[in-house]
């Protein structure tokens, strides 16, 4: 039996692709979500700005409500980089466990992006678990 979700909170794996078929990005994220709106921080591989920083730290600041998903993630380097933010806007699959989307800079600068969870397997786990009646475990 799968026990469905009730929030965003957790840890997230995914990508997201440059648009005309240009390469993808992967990130992780850290979630934590409160009644719909949910703030958290990502790291990506350093692939634009002209920094000695291999890894990009950003913060995301955003909503759920029902299926639909809006945040902004903030990325901040000081004075080496640049402040600047993304807008992303998609949706979420019925479990809680997936999101997929576009993100959007500018008018002329979007692209796609998808979010898995990266805790299933835990979860998953522990329900096997909880199932194996106590009479049968050695």
């Amino acid at each position: 039996m799968r026990k469905r979700r009730s929030s965003l909170s957790g840890s997230w794996s995914g990508a997201y692709r440059y648009p005309n078929g240009g390469h993808e990005t992967v990130f992780n994220a850290q979630i934590e979500e409160t009644g719909g709106a949910f703030i958290g921080a990502t790291q990506e591989p350093n692939e634009f700005l002209d920094t000695t920083d291999s890894i990009l730290h950003g913060e995301i600041d955003g909503f759920r409500e029902g299926a639909s998903i809006s945040f902004t993630k903030f990325y901040n380097h000081g004075q080496k980089g640049a402040r600047h933010s993304i807008r992303y806007q998609g949706s979420i699959d019925a479990n809680l466990t997936r999101i997929e989307g576009r993100w959007i800079v500018s008018n002329d600068w979007a692209g796609t992006f998808f979010m898995t969870r990266d805790d299933l397997g835990e979860e998953e786990a522990v329900e096997r678990e909880v199932e194996i009646p106590i009479e049968n475990r050695k």
